[in-house]
């Protein structure tokens, strides 16, 4: 028993009330303070190792961090979508399972762009393949030229050998 609370035994005993609210009133401001500085000591320790752990940099938790700059050859990309377009495939795939996971966007089995969301992605690159399809008619306007040079070609050594 601390002396307080024999003091407060005693003046109950004695019937002195006075002194007995009086030691009571002490002890509980004993014990509260006690509890405050308690705490102020474990919230103080608690920003202590916040502070040194922020200073020591990002630490990866279970082994595994899906952010972009933990994964530079970009390997952890999950399907998300796959449609065609003008006569492209494009398939949108996530860059990790984050929250603020990236989109990557792969056109005809080749990786393209990164984008921040889904929708943009998917808007970006149907633009881009319609660029592309504008592309094509003139490549293919250069091909038939050049299949009648080969088969002029073709004409050429067949006289030849003959």
């Amino acid at each position: 028993m601390t002396i307080h609370s024999s003091n407060m035994i005693d003046s109950l005993e004695s019937g002195d009330i006075t002194r007995f609210k009086q030691d009571f009133e002490q002890r509980i401001s004993e014990l509260v303070d006690t509890r405050v500085e308690e705490k102020k000591s474990s919230i103080m320790q608690q920003v202590k190792e916040e502070e040194e752990a922020a200073e020591a940099g990002p630490q990866i938790a279970g082994g595994e961090d899906d952010s972009l700059l933990a994964d530079p050859t970009m390997s952890k990309e999950y399907f998300l979508k796959s449609i065609e377009h003008e006569g492209h495939e494009i398939t949108l795939k996530k860059l990790g399972l984050g929250p603020t996971k990236p989109i990557v966007v792969h056109i005809d089995g080749k990786r393209w762009e990164l984008f921040p969301g889904p929708k943009v992605a998917e808007k970006q690159a149907k633009q881009y393949v319609s660029t592309l399809k504008d592309k094509e008619p003139e490549e293919k306007k250069k091909s038939p030229k050049d299949e009648d040079k080969s088969s002029e070609d073709e004409k050429n050594i067949n006289k030849k050998d003959t």
